[in-house]
């Protein structure tokens, strides 16, 4: 008996009632991929600053001022107002443990402000992180790289998996004796990959003579698009 191919479109959108259906009459059921590899062209960097004192005012003080001059060096670097965001203040006591009295003591006050960068120019990413860095954030988040043009590129990618699908349909439906008849339902899923930027010790420090440069220790590669394609095609009885 036939066999029926069942194709499944990954975009985030089932395009009909009954995308995920299964029909009684002969099919064949495949599964198409498209994927399309793009340099990230922005990229927003996360970073921190804690402070700890048993003074909370000098602690937000150090916190606030440390903030401030990372702003204005973004802004003076030509980064816009809109992409920087500066969160509200986060404060909590702390104690450690006292083993000669078995009590938990207070140990001052952690006040911590985190700052969200969009990059738009990319190439500068290796050189503001590090000069975030020596501005006093001193934790770091992970990086999340971008691509602007996203939409298209994964319109690029459904083609292409629609291409896999019909392509692999044929191919099972011939190998059969079959031939496809049309296609009975789709349903798509995007798949969207980010790269994950190789950050060696060296970059937290500063550049110094002699030593390799800050960009040296980044390598940012490139993301991948990935479209996904599940249909169900019925064969001519």
């Amino acid at each position: 008996m036939k066999k029926l191919i069942s194709l499944i479109l990954t975009s985030g959108i089932a395009f009909g009632a009954h995308a995920a259906s299964i029909p009684d009459e002969p099919h064949v059921q495949v599964t198409g991929v498209g994927e399309v590899w793009a340099t990230p062209d922005k990229v927003t960097l996360n970073v921190s600053v804690n402070e700890h004192s048993k003074d909370v005012v000098a602690a937000k003080k150090a916190a606030d001022d440390k903030l401030a001059a990372m702003i204005l060096a973004l802004k003076e670097q030509g980064v816009a107002s809109k992409d920087i965001h500066a969160s509200q203040l986060n404060v909590r006591s702390k104690t450690r443990y006292n083993r000669d009295t078995q009590t938990n003591e207070f140990d001052g006050y952690e006040v911590s402000r985190n700052l969200s960068i969009i990059l738009r120019n990319i190439d500068s990413y290796a050189q503001t992180l590090q000069g975030l860095i020596q501005q006093g954030a001193n934790q770091v988040g992970q990086s999340q790289f971008g691509l602007t043009n996203h939409d298209e590129l994964f319109s690029q990618a459904q083609q292409k998996a629609f291409k896999d699908a019909n392509a692999k349909a044929s191919t099972y439906a011939e190998g059969f004796n079959a031939r496809i008849e049309k296609v009975y339902s789709i349903s798509a899923q995007q798949d969207y990959a980010r790269p994950m930027p190789q950050v060696e010790a060296m970059m937290v420090r500063a550049d110094s003579a002699g030593s390799a440069k800050v960009e040296d220790a980044y390598n940012i590669g490139e993301i991948k698009v990935t479209a996904k394609v599940n249909a169900v095609f019925l064969l001519e009885d």
